[in-house]
């Protein structure tokens, strides 16, 4: 029996936005994504919303867009629903973020040229308080007459403790994503720390020595730490622990990363102290992560899923990191749909 043209209609329809979405999807660094529920799709801000005061500077990601809470309330800093990732200085003031962007174009594709939509990624500088945008790095690599552009696709931008450089992964041969160091206001490439490795979540140590990343290299996600200076990597020892860990985040004194550990489908928030190993569970109702310390150190933002919705949450965690239980989180934003993809930044 033949199908009523019109389910044929939504039939293509569908087929393509699937399709379109495993070609994106297939550019980015490799992700582990906490299990749970899809976020619905709540009204998304337009203007300044109210939350509770914390220290410094938080940068997020809210269904494409960047937002900045600062001063007991959030607000977006970019409209273009293709922005995430955000970073910040340490003084606060600094903005990097990715921008996803595509042109149209040629590939070969077994020996024959077809038209094709190249993805590729920007890293864009702001002032954290809006103002002007500036591209830093573009994944545009070359663009030619004849269509057959070459594109990048740069993931995780993390500037240095002294805000002159950024570390940045991109996509390189055979699916790897290399390691790369760029001077940000050049933008030309100070240095290629990994070759043929799967590497994502850069972050810096406030020495600005080593850089922790996320490994995918062995399969099952690692972090390692990779010197700033080109020496070999090594990978963070974590006792006690059973699962994968992924997306570290450096204490202010360089004592402790904040992480990820992802076991038995469930994602909590650890800290483990850098130099001994020791772990600490800072949460245990998995469906915590992406978490980063604040300024001083006492306090961590990180997201956390509740039936469905993704939320910004603030813990103090100077009790539990010397021993004691981890205190009660507080939440900082009001259920709009964080990206759960991104992770937070926190500056002064």
């Amino acid at each position: 029996m033949s199908r009523h043209p019109r389910e044929l209609v939504f039939g293509i329809i569908a087929i393509g936005l699937v399709i379109g979405y495993g070609v994106l999807g297939s550019r980015a660094a490799p992700l582990v994504l906490p299990a749970g529920t899809p976020t619905p799709t709540p009204t998304k801000p337009v203007s300044a919303v109210p939350a509770p005061q914390v220290a410094g500077t938080i940068a997020f990601t809210l269904r494409g867009d960047v937002y900045v809470l600062r001063d007991g309330r959030y607000v977006g800093v970019t409209s273009d629903a293709r922005s995430n990732q955000p970073n910040l200085s340490e003084d606060g003031r600094t903005l990097l973020f990715v921008r996803g962007e595509a042109i149209n174009g040629k590939r070969d594709v077994d020996g024959q040229v077809t038209p094709a939509i190249l993805r590729y990624t920007d890293i864009v500088k702001k002032d954290a308080g809006g103002g002007a945008e500036s591209i830093v790095i573009t994944g545009l690599l070359l663009q030619t007459a004849s269509g057959f552009h070459s594109v990048a696709w740069w993931s995780g931008p993390a500037l240095s403790p002294d805000a002159r450089r950024f570390a940045v992964t991109t996509d390189a041969a055979g699916g790897a994503s290399d390691l790369e160091v760029f001077d940000l206001q050049t933008g030309k490439r100070a240095a290629l720390l990994s070759q043929d490795s799967f590497l994502a979540d850069p972050a810096w140590s406030p020495d600005g020595k080593t850089i922790a990343v996320t490994s995918y290299t062995l399969g099952q996600p690692r972090i390692l730490l990779v010197p700033s200076d080109g020496r070999a990597s090594s990978p963070l020892a974590i006792k006690g622990t059973t699962g994968e860990s992924y997306r570290p985040s450096y204490s202010p004194d360089g004592v402790w990363i904040t992480y990820t550990l992802r076991h038995e489908g469930r994602n909590d928030v650890h800290a483990v102290e850098v130099k001994t190993g020791q772990d600490v569970a800072l949460t245990s109702d998995g469906r915590s992560w992406n978490s980063v310390f604040s300024p001083d150190g006492r306090q961590i933002a990180f997201l956390r899923e509740s039936v469905g919705v993704i939320d910004l949450y603030v813990m103090d965690v100077s009790d539990a990191l010397v021993g004691g239980p981890p205190r009660a989180a507080t939440k900082l934003t009001r259920g709009e749909g964080i990206d759960g993809d991104s992770r937070p930044a926190w500056g002064r």
